[in-house]
């Protein structure tokens, strides 16, 4: 699918460059250059001064006529074959499409030929034989590097020599960067010069960004221009590219065009402003030329920046002319010309830098020198709406005489005479003046409003009185509202006003501080109550005169907060937590300082004593010895702290509630009854005598056996045994002799287990032991017999009386510890495995029949074995 999606995409590609090379016949005995080419020239300003710069564009669009002619093409395609053409199948994409190109071809009008390269560029000359141009592509391999300059190379020589009356083009497909992009671009040049049309078609991959992409780029400059060049992303949008490319495609309007666009000399163009352009102008001096093989209906646009010369008067100015001269299919030449719009050139705006001095009286007539650049003789300057007096004049400084103002900021312009300005600032002031305050005099902690009287006043002017800055709310330019600020002495002091420009005046002696009369003395008379307990809290009226609204109280040394102020005879505090009993002093004191005081006036009395704890009873009584548990104590009277004793012995206690305590009951081993003592902090206890017991517990009955299972099994183990009996119990061990059996299950009547293994045989005791150690014996309760063991053949049953020949011994239940005779005689063997064994035949005294016996643990087998 990939394959044909490419396939698709570069057939259409291709076959629209064709269409688009196949020019017209029309008859041009009624056309003119306008009819084909339109020019169209813009510029993004309509004024320039001294350095700025202006955006030029100039348009280019043919505007094709119907046509029946077709003008003959000599075409070579340049296919890539490099090793980047294996990815996505693209080589065989690129092949089916070049193949369908050329049956798209009229090959009755045009030839085709072909360039295929990679390191190299090896070609199929021009044909019209389309079988073998298709013979040829299908040779086609991919492998190697991307040669682009000497494919290039390669197609323009084929071209040399092309038919006179056919259009020389290459149309290069390729989906990789040039080994030497210079030298690619220098060969798609020298093409281009040499009069080929070039058409240059990139292979980008699906997701990459063909604003990013090297080889788009190069190709982009290597065709005749953007309107030749295309690209595509795999088989991504490909119906929208081919929308796209049939909308820019069409029949030529114009061949070998040279466009030439010529700048005033009132302007110079900006070096490297027009390097961006495809293809890119020749520039002599202020002409630039743009050489345009063939022109599309699609618009070609060229840009390039001009600045106004340093020598240029002020003026409008035609910005250039602009013309383009160009042939049409049947070698008609034409000329279109375009209009040029106009520029004016403006001087430089006017620019102040300073203002000297800054400041000055609203009287006006003081010298101000306003420096900046671009003044121009005659210009005007203004003080906000205020025309100044122009005392002389320069380009980059004019002194003026100031007019009359008000006070605060205002804006000076210097107008030139070509009506552009320049803005600064200025302020107008004016020393203010202080006549009296009113009222003068007032209370030192202040806060009372007076009026300020004077003139000059500006809105934001502060007030300091005594060198305090006081609230100041602005009326007029005659009168401050102003709120006094406390002080700390009495007296005449000085007023000072500071308006917002800095200017400011004082007034000495302008405001009296009043001397405050002698404060009232203090007295404490009496007290609501006299007496309370150690932690306060008590709420109680003090009784007196003249206190204070932020009077403070004590009780001996600790300060009562004042919780009610009624007025000055009558307070209420709560009475300060005490660290004694006894009498204290109670004192009231005065922001002045002043007090008053009552000698032990106040009485702190000792807490009653608390009362004895009590024990009602236990929530359980007794415990079963090598036990313990959790109980609660219930009672009265039960400190948080308390201590719980059993006899002597302290035990854990968490306090609950006064009446109910949670106790931990330790473990005794030894049966009896003990004494439950409660003790509070203070030393005060209850006893409960006997109130706890621990108790010896039942013991269970012991095992017994009354049968076995299975009395019998080998030295090896692994019998499943069943003993009957009963009061067996979970934890109970069993034992064979003196062997631990594995118990799989236990029950009150029934053990199951597996007999272990035995090194002894005969007879041995069954034994089931509690987990309260009582045991059952039975004794010779289980047989252990040996393993038996059997000899079932011979590898060979005969041999000769010399013996040494091997012999392998077959049987079951065989081991590394069995002793083997032959004939009586002990010999050594070798063990195989456990059903087999291979022994040496010792030599024989005679010959005849003899036993080979295998014997282990008790139990042996025998076969016999004949010497010939």
């Amino acid at each position: 699918m990939k394959k044909n999606n490419y396939v698709r995409t570069i057939l259409i590609v291709m076959a629209l460059i064709i269409s688009s090379i196949l020019p017209y016949s029309a008859s041009a005995s009624n056309l003119v250059g306008s009819d084909l080419v339109n020019i169209t020239k813009t510029v993004d300003v309509t004024s320039l001064v001294e350095g700025d710069i202006a955006n030029v564009t100039i348009s280019v669009k043919g505007t094709p006529k119907d046509s029946t002619y077709v003008r003959p093409n000599d075409v070579i395609l340049i296919i890539d074959k490099s090793g980047s053409m294996e990815q996505d199948n693209r080589i065989n994409a690129a092949k089916d499409a070049t193949k369908e190109f050329i049956d798209l071809m009229d090959l009755t009008k045009h030839q085709v030929g072909i360039v295929d390269f990679a390191s190299s560029a090896p070609s199929y000359p021009l044909t019209t034989d389309a079988t073998a141009a298709k013979n040829y592509v299908d040779t086609i391999q991919s492998g190697g590097g991307t040669a682009t300059g000497e494919a290039v190379r390669a197609a323009t020589a084929m071209l040399a020599n092309h038919r006179p009356e056919a259009q020389p083009t290459i149309v290069i497909l390729t989906d990789g960067a040039a080994n030497n992009t210079s030298d690619a671009l220098a060969s798609a040049n020298a093409a281009k010069d040499a009069g080929i049309i070039f058409y240059s078609i990139a292979l980008l991959g699906p997701n990459e960004d063909p604003t990013a992409s090297a080889p788009n780029q190069l190709l982009k400059d290597m065709a005749t221009s953007r309107d030749h060049h295309h690209f595509v992303l795999g088989s991504v949008g490909l119906s929208d590219v081919y929308k796209r490319i049939v909308e820019e495609i069409g029949l030529a309007s114009a061949y070998n065009v040279k466009l030439t666009d010529t700048i005033s000399p009132e302007f110079e163009i900006v070096p490297g402003s027009y390097d961006n352009n495809i293809p890119k102008p020749e520039v002599t001096g202020n002409t630039l030329e743009w050489n345009i093989q063939e022109l599309k209906s699609k618009e070609l646009t060229f840009t390039y920046q001009i600045r106004a010369k340093t020598t240029t008067k002020v003026g409008k100015y035609l910005l250039g002319t602009t013309s383009a001269t160009f042939e049409d299919h049947q070698k008609v030449n034409y000329t279109v010309n375009t209009n040029n719009p106009m520029i004016n050139v403006l001087n430089p705006a006017p620019i102040i830098t300073s203002i000297n001095p800054e400041m000055g009286l609203t009287t006006g007539g003081e010298e101000v020198t306003i420096t900046g650049q671009n003044f121009l003789p005659g210009a005007k300057v203004y003080f906000g709406t205020n025309q100044a007096t122009v005392l002389s004049e320069s380009s980059n400084e004019i002194v003026v005489k100031t007019p009359l103002g008000v006070q605060g900021t205002v804006e000076v312009k210097v107008v030139n005479t070509d009506n552009q300005f320049a803005i600064g600032s200025f302020m107008y002031y004016a020393d203010p003046t202080i006549s009296y305050v009113t009222p003068a005099e007032g209370k030192m902690e202040g806060g009372n409003q007076v009026s300020v009287i004077g003139s000059n006043f500006l809105n934001g002017a502060k007030v300091y009185i005594n060198g305090v800055e006081a609230d100041t709310s602005f009326s007029t330019k005659a009168k401050l509202y102003v709120i006094v600020p406390e002080s700390n002495t009495d007296g005449l002091v000085s007023v000072k006003v500071v308006n917002p420009d800095g200017t400011k005046v004082e007034k000495a002696d302008a405001y009296n501080y009043l001397t405050p009369p002698p404060a009232p003395v203090i007295q404490l008379d009496s007290l609501s109550a006299t007496s309370g307990k150690l932690t306060g809290g008590e709420s109680i009226y003090l009784l007196g005169k003249n206190f204070d609204n932020k009077v403070k109280v004590y009780f001996g040394d600790k300060e009562a907060i004042v919780n009610y102020y009624a007025n000055s005879s009558k307070i209420r505090v709560n009475a300060p937590q005490s660290d004694s009993e006894g009498f204290v002093t109670v004192k009231v004191v005065n922001p002045d300082g002043s007090f008053s005081e009552l000698t032990n006036a106040y009485e702190y009395l000792a807490p009653p004593p608390a009362p004895a704890p009590e024990i009602s009873y236990l929530s359980e009584t007794s415990l079963l010895t090598g036990e313990q548990k959790t109980i609660y104590l219930f009672g009265n009277n039960i400190a948080p702290n308390a201590k719980v004793y059993l006899d002597d012995e302290e035990i854990v206690m968490d306090f609950v509630t006064n009446s109910k305590v949670r106790i931990k009951i330790p473990v005794s081993m030894e049966a009896k009854t003990v004494d439950v003592k409660l003790e509070n902090p203070d030393g005060q206890s209850a006893i409960l005598a006997g109130g706890f017991t621990y108790e010896e517990p039942a013991m269970d009955p012991a095992p017994t056996i009354t049968s076995l299972s299975s009395n019998s099994g080998t030295i090896s183990g692994g019998e499943v045994v069943t003993i009957t009996g009963t009061n067996f119990k979970s934890g109970a061990k069993v034992y064979f002799g003196d062997k631990a059996a594995v118990i799989s299950s236990i029950y009150n009547t029934e053990i199951k287990v597996k007999a272990p293994a035995s090194t002894i045989i005969g007879l041995v005791s069954v034994k089931v032991v509690n987990a309260d150690q009582q045991e059952v014996i039975l004794n010779d309760g289980y047989n252990y017999v040996p393993v038996p063991i059997t000899v079932t053949s011979l590898s060979v049953t005969s041999g000769s009386v010399i013996g040494g020949n091997l012999v392998t011994v077959y049987g079951t239940n065989f081991n590394n510890l069995m002793t083997v005779t032959v004939d009586g005689q002990e010999v050594a063997y070798t063990y195989l495995a456990t059903n087999r064994i291979r022994i040496k035949m010792p030599t024989a005294n005679a010959a005849g029949t003899v036993d080979i016996t295998v014997g282990r643990a008790g139990a042996q087998a025998s076969i016999q074995y004949t010497y010939n």
